[in-house]
């Protein structure tokens, strides 16, 4: 961009220049003379501004107040006017009338907050802290750099260039100097967003290195991985399957989570029954899977609750609280009355298992929390641990029958129903029922 600006309010060479007409032979060759003396240098440094400093110009002398009344009597004549029976025409006024609309609201909202408009012109370059670019270093005494190390370094390396230019600004061609402040500009748009310009900056290896947007946007960035939700220790997350021996309030645990969940509990119970004099040893212990750190970790598992959760959390029983008991495999064990609570099935579902580790939060885990103090539902009271499913099918088969087992109805064919079976002349009322148990206590 590219705009006259007028320092001493006074009129300039190119607004004079347009006071005179064309046709004057004398000014069509004087001016592009004017234009490859020295002077100009002089002239265009006072008379021209360009890039973004000019848009910061323009920006300032901008009276919001003035924008928006102005708009807004524009808008109320384009409303006043009648249709002009052309299609093409009417168009053009509902997109002039939607543009000040929407300069009006961004006027009003600069004035409601008080923001001055240049300052959407950036003139300072932010500078992540250390923590969120570090250098590391590998095997071998190399150093691994952040992509924003390098983007930082690309910028700051022509900037100075730029900046040597200006001090020999005598001596420097103007070209020059304005190929430099692009290439500086062109640095802070790939710090902001590499590939912006459309072939995106690349290391040594053709990979390209990630710019601010690439580490903030996304599932994995600054704010949804790190800011929004992060992952806690005391957590793990496997897959549910049913527990038919659990009781109501108790959920199986799979060793390979529960060691590691309880994994400090256990190296403090060591070292206190002496079994460990350190905790690199009760590590070692824990590793080799010795039968004393069941035993100890059978005794922490007692007397600490855990958290259950499935998401996603849409009320308060979609958390609750269990007593853990160990159990084999990979899967979480859960009791299938406690499933309507957290809208979960055994097609596969997963959920997260955590572990509360003040006294506080486990007394609030016993007294508020356990699966067998939630049986209604707070929304409606309606009963959650109802039985549904598989579950009706066998209360029905252990309630029918012999009282001494599992018994069901058989229908018992003589030689003479069967031969009228096949003569298709079977009497409903001639059929005998008798009862056959097939499974008794």
């Amino acid at each position: 961009f590219s705009f006259a600006r007028s320092i001493a309010k006074k009129p300039t060479f190119l607004r004079l220049r347009g006071s005179f007409e064309y046709e004057i032979q004398s000014w069509k060759y004087s001016i592009p003379l004017f234009f490859t003396t020295q002077g100009f240098e002089t002239f265009r440094n006072r008379e021209i501004s360009t890039g973004a400093g000019a848009i910061r110009e323009q920006l300032a002398d901008l009276d919001l107040q003035i924008i928006t009344d102005n708009s807004l009597v524009e808008w109320k004549e384009l409303r006043d006017e009648e249709s002009a029976g052309n299609e093409w025409e009417d168009k053009k006024i509902r997109r002039r009338k939607d543009f000040l609309v929407r300069r009006i609201e961004l006027a009003k909202h600069f004035i409601r907050t008080n923001v001055d408009p240049e300052r959407m012109v950036l003139c300072l370059l932010p500078v992540l802290p250390p923590e969120l670019r570090p250098i590391i270093q590998i095997d071998g005494g190399k150093l691994m750099s952040s992509d924003i190390n390098e983007l930082y370094r690309r910028v700051i390396y022509r900037n100075n260039t730029l900046t040597d230019l200006l001090v020999t600004s005598r001596s420097t061609p103007g070209e020059l100097v304005m190929c430099q402040e692009k290439l500086v500009q062109e640095a802070v748009d790939t710090l902001f967003d590499n590939g912006i310009r459309g072939q995106p900056m690349r290391d040594g290896h053709n990979r390209v290195y990630k710019s601010f947007s690439d580490v903030i946007e996304g599932k994995e960035g600054r704010f949804r991985e790190t800011l929004l939700g992060k992952r806690v220790d005391y957590s793990g997350r496997s897959v549910i399957v049913v527990g038919p021996l659990l009781s109501l309030h108790q959920c199986g645990l799979p060793r390979e989570i529960a060691i590691e969940l309880f994994q400090t509990f256990v190296i403090r119970g060591l070292i206190r029954q002496d079994v460990a004099s350190n905790t690199g040893i009760a590590k070692s212990k824990i590793r080799e899977k010795e039968p004393i750190v069941w035993e100890i970790l059978q005794e922490v598992m007692q007397g600490h609750p855990v958290l259950l959760n499935r998401a996603p959390t849409l009320h308060r029983l979609g958390i609750q609280a269990f007593q853990p008991i160990l159990v084999e495999g990979r899967a979480i064990c859960l009791h299938p009355l406690v499933c309507k609570g957290f809208n979960a099935d055994f097609d596969g579902d997963q959920m997260a298992v955590h572990v509360p580790l003040s006294l506080e939060a486990q007394a609030e885990a016993r007294l508020l929390m356990f699966s067998h103090m939630n049986l209604l539902s707070p929304a409606i009271g309606d009963p959650v641990s109802v039985p549904t499913q598989d579950m009706l099918i066998g209360l029905y088969v252990l309630t029918i029958g012999n009282p001494r087992g599992i018994c069901a109805n058989r229908y018992n064919l003589s030689n003479s129903n069967c031969r009228n079976y096949k003569k298709e002349t079977v009497d409903n009322n001639d059929c005998k029922y008798t009862k056959e148990p097939y499974f008794s206590s």
